[in-house]
């Protein structure tokens, strides 16, 4: 036993401290690894952000750079001072497209007073530029080398112009415009990211007519016109606002969304989302940060296993020492003892028997008496019944009268009542046991059972039974059930037949089902019970009859069925009913029962 003892004492512990340590390590990695993810996402949104940011800038300044040297192209002079109409800007568009990151640029000269002489992208010329353009008009004000990016009605832009030259004289301007385009193609190769350029919902309407990629997504412009479809289909389904209105990512979708916006002179033009899909966002050191815990766990555990094994054998072993050396020690006196021991175990044993033998006799004639007095309390009324019946039977014969009907019908009362007598007995006799099956029977022929053995008693006495069934089926343990409310219809009419000149005497019985439950409903106008008492009636060998007519086991037994085997309730209180315009009073039970009881 006390190895046993030490191997359980040794297993608990550790399984206990094992659950309690996997607990803690899987909560532990689960914040960690949030934490870490959360980290990893906010890294790479700020990478991609400064990135774009970088690229934007950098694209902003390449544009400059392309108008400042044009803008030392003798052809630009030639241009802007009417020598020649020829120029061949276009043909430096497609050799940079060709040859660097610049797969669109436009170019264009303007004279001093701001009429477009030359446009790389269109035929026409000679427009008075400056009436649509205010930065136009800055420009001849103050000439000065001057980058934007804006919004136009062709697209978002990055513009360089540079101020021309003569002799000191300002003859005209050289205006270079690049496109975002290139910039999202370059991420989605290097970031393996999918960006969208995403114009404010402000521009569209100068937008509609002359859009440079002919894409918008919920009425706002998209100026990257290699954008992805799915990306485009995706944010069809979606509210854009909530896209747009990233302050630096979230993860939606198998998405980390990062959201840079594009801004000019404190002015936002455009949002540039980038959807990176999670699957390919790094996340190895992570793993191998969990698999290093768990591994780090399985180690504890192993560890703790062996320590705990080495105290408990060490206990063990200590515990077995001073056993066996007190044992030693003992073993003499012990010897000693039993013989003088054996003697009076032997006399105690003898007289113990004699008094078990004689407790078990009086707790066997207790038991039987208390049996004896719940069945005698089951049978008065069935017991009635067959008297009743056979008196009947015998005044009708000695006086001419009995007729086959009645003759069927009585015996069949006494049948009845005999079954009912046997099958009393049989629950009494089972009625601790567990291995009781439940039957199913109709709401209707449940209480045709129990009027069955009331009836002629009922009629004896002048009492209506007003019955309101609602029919349906019910499983359930159909002797005792039907005790129950014989028990509660008895105790009714007991007390209706003590009051005298008493003419008006109704018992109700409802049934019906509410909710999940069976709700049977007893009621009389028996003027009540005492509400000093009331709480009481349910207890054991409780009764306000007298000795002769009641035991005060019936209401104890009837509780004890519905709540221990029914695993329902009864309740009673006094009510008042007004029956053919008079007010009376009377006590309710109340029995509710689960309906598919799955106890």
């Amino acid at each position: 036993m006390k190895i046993n003892m030490y191997r359980f004492t040794t297993i608990t512990t550790f399984m206990i401290i094992s659950v309690l340590a996997i607990l803690m390590t899987i909560n532990y990695i689960s914040k960690k690894e949030n934490e870490l993810l959360a980290k990893k996402y906010v890294t790479i949104a700020n990478n991609m952000q400064d990135k774009v940011k970088s690229i934007i800038n950098k694209k902003k300044n390449a544009t400059l750079a392309l108008s400042i040297t044009l803008s030392y192209n003798n052809s630009i002079l030639d241009i802007l001072n009417r020598k020649t109409e020829h120029i061949h800007l276009n043909e430096l568009s497609l050799l940079l497209r060709k040859e660097t990151a610049f797969k669109n640029v436009w170019f264009q000269v303007l004279d001093e007073k701001g009429i477009s002489l030359y446009r790389s992208w269109s035929k026409k010329r000679n427009d008075e530029l400056y009436k649509v353009r205010p930065d136009i008009i800055d420009m001849i004000k103050e000439p000065k080398v001057k980058s934007t990016i804006s919004v136009g009605k062709y697209d978002m832009t990055f513009k360089a112009m540079v101020p021309i030259y003569e002799n000191k004289k300002f003859i005209g301007i050289v205006e270079s415009i690049t496109h975002f385009n290139s910039i999202s193609r370059g991420i989605r190769i290097s970031d393996e990211i999918e960006p969208i350029i995403i114009v404010e919902k402000k521009f569209t309407k100068q937008l509609e007519k002359n859009a440079f990629t002919k894409i918008f997504v919920q009425n706002h412009y998209v100026a990257n016109l290699s954008v992805s479809k799915e990306i485009l289909n995706y944010l069809e389904k979606k509210e854009l606002d909530n896209f747009l209105n990233i302050k630096n990512y979230i993860v939606k979708d198998g998405y980390l969304i990062i959201n840079t916006p594009i801004i000019y002179k404190d002015k936002k033009l455009a949002s540039f989302l980038s959807f990176k899909n999670i699957e390919n966002i790094d996340v190895e050191y992570i793993k191998e940060y969990k698999q290093n815990t768990f591994l780090y766990l399985a180690l504890f555990l192993i560890l703790l296993g062996l320590i705990l094994f080495i105290i408990s054998y060490y206990l063990y072993s200590s515990e077995i020492k001073k056993l066996f050396n007190k044992l030693n020690k003992n073993q003499k006196e012990l010897s000693d003892l039993n013989s003088s021991l054996k003697q009076t175990v032997d006399d105690e044993v003898e007289k113990n028997y004699k008094k078990n033998k004689l407790l078990f006799q009086q707790s066997k004639m207790a038991a039987m008496g208390e049996m004896i007095g719940n069945i005698a309390h089951q049978w008065r009324q069935p017991l009635s019944m067959i008297t009743t019946a056979a008196s009947g039977i015998k005044l009708k014969k000695e006086l001419g009268l009995l007729e086959d009907k009645d003759h069927k019908e009585s015996l069949n009362a006494i049948i009845q009542a005999a079954n009912y007598l046997s099958n009393t007995i049989d629950d009494f006799r089972y009625f601790f046991s567990p291995n009781k099956n439940k039957t199913i029977i109709s709401s209707s022929e449940l209480f045709q059972k129990v009027f069955k053995l009331l009836d002629s008693a009922y009629k004896s006495v002048n009492i209506k039974v007003i019955k309101n069934i609602e029919e349906f089926k019910i499983c359930t343990f159909e002797n005792e059930l039907i005790q129950v409310i014989i028990n509660i219809l008895n105790n009714a009419k007991d007390e209706l037949v003590k009051i005298e000149g008493y003419d008006n005497k109704y018992i109700f019985i409802d049934l019906f089902k509410e909710d999940k439950n069976i709700i049977i409903k007893v009621k009389d106008n028996a003027g009540g019970i005492p509400e000093d008492i009331i709480d009481r009636i349910f207890e054991p060998y409780f009764t306000t009859k007298h000795q002769s007519q009641g035991t005060g086991i019936g209401l104890f037994m009837s509780e004890e069925i519905i709540s221990k085997h029914l695993h329902g309730e009864i309740l009673v209180s006094n009510c008042n009913s007004i029956i053919e315009e008079k007010k009376y009073r009377g006590a309710e039970f109340i029995i509710s029962i689960p309906l598919q009881d799955e106890n």
